[in-house]
């Protein structure tokens, strides 16, 4: 019989650094952002949507976040997000962000569509829209990330994605909404209850030497409902190298999950992730 499983999450963070407009969850900071090769459920619909074909769950989350900074004003945010893998033509997510920093409210809409072919590869497009109001002007962005995922062995998965195929665009602050990289993804698992994953993120028109990123994370997965996460990512710009980890529980129809990430600079910056799961 089909299981149907709904997943609520309330989601706290709070960071000292810059503000990404990327969206990111708990797992995401918990793995410092090496998910592009994970099956996934909610997060999947921004990091790879080709990642949540091969789940067969219905699930929605909802997340808040807090970003506070001692140099410009701090940025608060909401996302909402329902996905539908049980269908076995199309499986589909949509998402909803919105974030207010100073004067300037930015609300963004995902909506993804994933397809396995075969057996072991899914290919999974996200279409972005972006709607930034801001008091010199209000500004529309539509752009679109294409992602595959391939399971190799029961043991191993990778996924590609390209991010935001129509290019670079700036919000009237001058931040950018969306920039063409290229994103590469690995996991392994490594032990019966142990799994690591691996990351490589370059953006588009740049030389090979700059611009670039590498992610590594390992997951202890218990059969307990424990999982613990620990996670690295370096960067040619020492601003953008962080640390990370992560803890969760779940038991029945509840979980619970705690991530932190810190950067490795002088100005530790760093970011705090709480959430509450109900699944019903």
């Amino acid at each position: 019989m089909m299981k149907k499983i709904l997943f609520c999450g309330i989601v706290l963070l709070w960071s000292m650094g810059g503000f990404s407009q990327e969206f990111e969850g708990v797992r995401s900071i918990a793995l410092s952002g090496a998910l592009r090769g994970t099956v996934g459920l909610n997060e999947a619909i921004y990091y790879n949507p080709a990642a949540f074909a091969f789940n067969q769950k219905y699930s929605i989350e909802a997340q808040s976040f807090y970003v506070p900074s001692q140099d410009t004003p701090s940025t608060w945010g909401y996302n909402a997000s329902v996905l539908d893998t049980y269908n076995d033509f199309l499986a589909a997510g949509f998402g909803y962000t919105r974030k207010a920093k100073d004067k300037e409210i930015m609300n963004i809409f995902h909506l993804a569509a994933s397809k396995i072919f075969g057996e072991f590869i899914s290919v999974g497009l996200t279409g972005k829209y972006f709607l930034v109001n801001h008091p010199a002007q209000d500004q529309q962005v539509l752009n679109f990330d294409l992602g595959t995922f391939g399971v190799l062995t029961p043991d191993l998965q990778v996924g590609l994605i390209v991010y935001n195929l129509l290019g670079d665009q700036r919000s009237p602050s001058q931040i950018f909404l969306t920039q063409r990289e290229l994103g590469l993804g690995s996991r392994l698992r490594i032990w019966k209850f142990l799994y690591g994953s691996l990351d490589f993120l370059k953006r588009a028109r740049s030389p090979w030497s700059e611009n670039f990123s590498v992610h590594g994370a390992l997951e202890i997965i218990r059969n307990n409902g424990v999982v613990v996460q620990g996670g690295l990512s370096f960067s040619d710009q020492k601003a953008k190298n962080f640390y990370s980890l992560g803890l969760s529980w779940s038991e029945h129809k509840f979980g619970a999950s705690y991530a932190f990430q810190n950067s490795l600079n002088a100005h530790r910056n760093q970011t705090h992730a709480l959430s509450l799961r109900v699944f019903f």
